[in-house]
C-alpha cells in the first residue's frame, strides 16, 4: 500500500519540476529538486510559481508526517518571499519544520536553499481537515 507521503514522492508534476527526493518526520520535511528547464520562466530564471509550488508541497508533508491517519491537511494561507534566482541545474534543498500545530490550524516555516545562499523563505498556514 502506498502511503501518504508516497503519493507526494511520486506525484508526476513534482517529478516533472525536477523533484529528486522527499523525507518527512516528525513535523519537518525534506525536498531535493534540481532546476530543470521545465521549471525555468521565459528570462531563464527558476520560476517564482514553481518556488511557491514546492514550498507548499515540503510543507504539506512536514504536516503529513505530525498527523495521525484520517487527517489530512489544505492550505489555508502561504507567504512567500523570493531572495534570489536560481538557474538551471541548481540543486535546491526545501526544509519546513512545524512552528505551531494546532487543533485546526498548522503554522509551518520554510526555507530553500542553493548550497549555502538562501533563494526563498515561506511561511505556510494549512487547514487541518477530518478527524
Amino acid at each position: 500500500m502506498q502511503t501518504r507521503l508516497d503519493k507526494v514522492r511520486n506525484h508526476p508534476l513534482h517529478k516533472y519540476l525536477g523533484v529528486s527526493k522527499i523525507d518527512a518526520k516528525d513535523g519537518s520535511a525534506e525536498l531535493f529538486a534540481i532546476v530543470n528547464e521545465a521549471a525555468l520562466n521565459p528570462s531563464g530564471n527558476y520560476h517564482g510559481g514553481v518556488v511557491y509550488m514546492l514550498c507548499d508541497v515540503c510543507a504539506y508533508c512536514a504536516v503529513l508526517s505530525a498527523l495521525p491517519e484520517g487527517q489530512d491537511a489544505v492550505t489555508h494561507d502561504i507567504h512567500i518571499s523570493v531572495l534570489r534566482p536560481a538557474l538551471e541545474n541548481d540543486s535546491l534543498e526545501y526544509r519546513a519544520s512545524i512552528k505551531k500545530l494546532g487543533r485546526s490550524l498548522c503554522f509551518i516555516d520554510v526555507e530553500v536553499k542553493s548550497g549555502e545562499h538562501l533563494v526563498a523563505t515561506a511561511r505556510v498556514t494549512k487547514s487541518l481537515i477530518g478527524s
